[in-house]
């Protein structure tokens, strides 16, 4: 049986790029069939399939990645906006900055959707984006309504895509709590100079 390391290099210089990624699937499955014929391997492929495992594993490494790169990109704007509000508070600039803060973390969801959609159709297990897109946000949003399913061998990958979406909707979820304590310091803030009299220093 070819080696998947040989076989997806002498892809890799045979075809473009988008060649190589639709080899991904028959590549990961050889090199899958290996693993599985091993003892230890035998009962527990027939639960989660190795080439399962491998590509989704792999595209949800990339995928919380990137989540620790938005996450930290908004946690470095709500650290900047937060200075500069409790110069002068006020909390329409507090419910202004909340406002950003759940667009923000909507649209770095957003686009762990698009990632996964992405790796649905350039690996070929999808045919086109708009089925990808719908499988990937139903399942990454573990709403899972529809009636689409993945080719037979790979459909272990949703599960996958579901465990992406608690971690990242889990980091989120706990990062907001972060977030709204700093926002309610500045409304408190916000009250007290709107109380305090005028002659106060």
């Amino acid at each position: 049986m070819p080696d998947p390391h040989t076989t997806l290099l002498a892809a890799a210089t045979a075809g473009t790029s988008s060649d190589v990624l639709q080899q991904i699937p028959g590549t990961l499955e050889r090199g899958a069939a290996d693993i599985e014929s091993l003892p230890l391997f035998e009962h527990l492929s027939a639960v989660m399939p190795a080439a399962d495992l491998l590509f989704g594993g792999a595209v949800m490494i990339c995928i919380v990645l990137v989540h620790a790169a938005g996450v930290r990109a908004v946690t470095t704007h709500v650290l900047r906006r937060s200075q500069v509000i409790m110069q002068h508070p006020s909390r329409w600039q507090a419910d202004l900055l909340m406002s950003s803060i759940v667009f923000m973390l909507l649209s770095l969801h957003v686009a762990e959707m698009i990632l996964w959609a992405a790796a649905l159709v350039y690996s070929g297990l999808v045919p086109d984006w708009r089925s990808a897109g719908f499988f990937a946000g139903n399942t990454y949003t573990t709403v899972g309504y529809g009636n689409f399913i993945l080719p037979n061998g790979w459909r272990m990958l949703a599960p996958i895509i579901a465990m992406s979406g608690l971690f990242t909707f889990g980091w989120s979820g706990s990062v907001l709590v972060d977030f709204v304590r700093r926002l309610n310091t500045i409304r408190d803030a916000a009250v007290n100079l709107k109380s305090r009299p005028p002659d106060a220093p």
